[in-house]
C-alpha cells in the first residue's frame, strides 16, 4: 500500500462497525474524522477517532465546504445503504474519489432493479409476485410469502405472511419502511443461504469470500444473520455454476471499484438470489480475508478514498475464497429491551480462537426488534479447528456472557438450536 501517513480521512457514519474503519485507517497512519448527527452513545466510532463532527450526512453541501476548509484528503462510508448516495454527492461536490457513480448506486440500492438485472443476465432469483395482480387468498402456512421494502436494509421492514388475513397489515408494515412506497413480494424460501463477496479493482472483479449464513428467524417477522461459516460447504457448486455469471452481470452493470456482496438461497443444486449490497457487509468478512489472504477490503477502500486506487497490487491475485482454516463469525442477539447490566464480555472476548470482536451495545442502550440487525448485541470473529470446537466455544459464550434488564432478566437469546448443530 502507498504511504498514507498524515492523510486526513472523513468517515461518514459512526456506528459500532465503523470502528473497524477507524482502527484500520489509524494503523495506516491516517488521521481520522467521524461525522453524523448522533451523539457518541449511538456513534461510538466517534470516541476512537482522532476527531469527530456532529454534521449531518444528509447535508452534503455543508460537508463539502468543511472538507475544503479543513483540507480533508478523502471520504469513506461503510455499512449503511442510506449513506451511499450522500457519500457519492459529498465526493462529487468536494472533488474527491468515489468508487461508484450515482446511477450505479441508485440501481444497486433498488431491490426491484436488482432482480431485473439478475434476470437479464441469466442469474436466477427468488420467484416473486406482482402486487397489482397478487391474490392474497393463495397464502397459507405451506405457501408463505415475504414482503419487503424495495429500498431498505438491515432486515428492516421485511415481514413473513402466512395467512390471507395478515396480508393487508403486513403490506402496510413493509410500506412504512419504504421511502419510495414500493415493496417486493416473494415466495418464502425454506433453504440454506449463502453470502458471497466480490472486490472490484479498475473493472476487474474477483471473488473474495463465500460463507454459509446462519439465520435467526422470528415468526411473522424478518430474518437476521446470526452467523457465518467460511468457506461455505457450497463453494464448489457456486464456483462451477454461478461465479462466472455473477461477475459478468456486475461487469455489465459497469462497476469499476469497490466491494459488494450478494446473497442466495440454495439447496446445493440450484441458486436463487435475493439481495445485494454495494458496500461493506455487516459480517465484516474483511477480517477473515486479511487473516487468510493478506487482503482487506476496508484497507483497500481507505486506500481508494485517499488515492483513487484500490491498491498498488493486484487484488485478484490475493483473493481466494477457499480459506485454509475454518473461520466462523457469530452475532450475539438479544430480546427487545433496555440494557441495565452486561457481564462476561471480558471472558469471551479473550478466548484464543477470537481474532476480532466488537461489543455493539452498552449499559443503557436499547436492543432493537427481533428479526432485525438492531437486536445485535455483540459480534465475534473466530478461527477454529472444526465444527465440534465451534460448538464448544458457542456453548462457553452463552454460559458466560449475560446481558440483564433492570428486573434482572437475561436478555441474551441463545440461538443455538438443533438445526444449527446439524448444519
Amino acid at each position: 500500500m502507498a504511504d498514507l501517513k498524515g492523510k486526513r480521512l472523513l468517515i461518514l457514519g459512526g456506528g459500532a462497525t465503523s470502528i473497524y474503519i477507524v482502527n484500520a485507517a489509524k494503523a495506516m497512519g491516517v488521521y481520522t474524522i467521524v461525522t453524523d448527527w448522533y451523539d457518541t452513545k449511538r456513534s461510538p466510532a466517534k470516541l476512537v477517532a482522532d476527531e469527530y463532527w456532529n454534521e449531518e450526512i444528509f447535508k452534503p453541501e455543508i460537508l463539502a465546504r468543511l472538507i475544503k476548509e479543513r483540507h480533508i484528503d478523502g471520504v469513506i462510508t461503510g455499512f449503511t445503504d442510506s449513506y451511499l448516495l450522500q457519500y457519492q454527492k459529498v465526493c462529487e461536490l468536494a472533488g474527491l474519489p468515489c468508487y461508484a457513480t450515482k446511477e450505479v448506486f441508485e440501481k444497486t440500492l433498488d431491490k426491484s432493479y436488482f432482480k431485473r438485472l439478475c434476470k437479464e443476465n441469466d442469474v436466477p432469483v427468488v420467484p416473486e409476485f406482482d402486487l397489482a395482480t397478487f391474490n392474497p387468498q393463495v397464502i397459507s402456512p405451506e405457501n408463505k410469502i415475504l414482503i419487503k421494502p424495495v429500498d431498505n436494509s438491515g432486515s428492516r421492514g421485511i415481514i413473513t405472511c402466512e395467512s390471507p388475513n395478515e396480508f393487508k397489515d403486513n403490506l402496510e408494515y413493509a410500506l412504512s419502511f419504504s421511502q419510495k412506497k414500493k415493496v417486493v413480494i416473494e415466495k418464502y424460501m425454506d433453504m440454506d443461504t449463502v453470502s458471497v463477496s466480490y472486490t472490484i479493482q479498475d473493472g476487474n472483479i474477483s471473488m473474495s469470500t463465500i460463507n454459509d449464513r446462519i439465520v435467526h428467524k422470528k415468526e411473522g417477522a424478518g430474518a437476521v444473520t446470526n452467523g457465518g461459516i467460511y468457506p461455505s460447504k457450497y463453494i464448489n457448486p457456486y464456483l462451477k455454476k454461478m461465479d462466472g455469471k455473477v461477475r459478468a452481470m456486475y461487469k455489465n452493470l459497469g462497476v469499476t471499484n469497490g466491494v459488494l456482496f450478494i446473497q442466495s438461497f440454495t439447496n446445493g443444486d440450484e441458486f436463487y438470489f435475493y439481495e445485494m449490497g454495494y458496500r461493506l457487509s455487516g459480517g465484516c468478512h474483511f477480517i477473515f480475508t486479511d487473516y487468510e489472504n493478506n487482503s482487506s477490503s476496508v484497507k483497500q477502500l481507505i486506500h481508494f478514498a485517499l488515492t483513487g486506487k484500490m491498491a498498488d497490487y493486484q487484488i485478484s491475485e490475493r483473493d481466494n475464497p477457499d480459506f485454509e482454516n475454518l473461520c466462523f463469525q457469530w452475532n450475539i442477539l438479544g430480546k427487545e429491551d433496555k440494557i441495565a447490566r452486561i457481564e462476561g464480555w471480558e471472558i469471551v472476548s479473550k478466548l484464543p480462537e477470537v481474532i476480532s470482536c466488537s461489543l455493539n451495545k452498552k449499559e443503557g442502550d436499547l436492543i432493537g426488534k427481533d428479526g432485525t440487525t438492531a437486536q445485535k448485541i455483540a459480534g465475534l470473529h473466530m478461527v477454529v479447528k472444526d465444527k465440534s470446537q465451534m460448538m464448544d466455544i458457542l456453548q462457553f459464550i452463552y454460559g458466560n456472557f449475560k446481558v440483564f434488564n433492570q428486573d434482572g432478566e437475561d436478555l441474551v437469546l441463545n440461538t443455538i438450536d438443533e438445526s444449527f448443530i446439524n448444519y
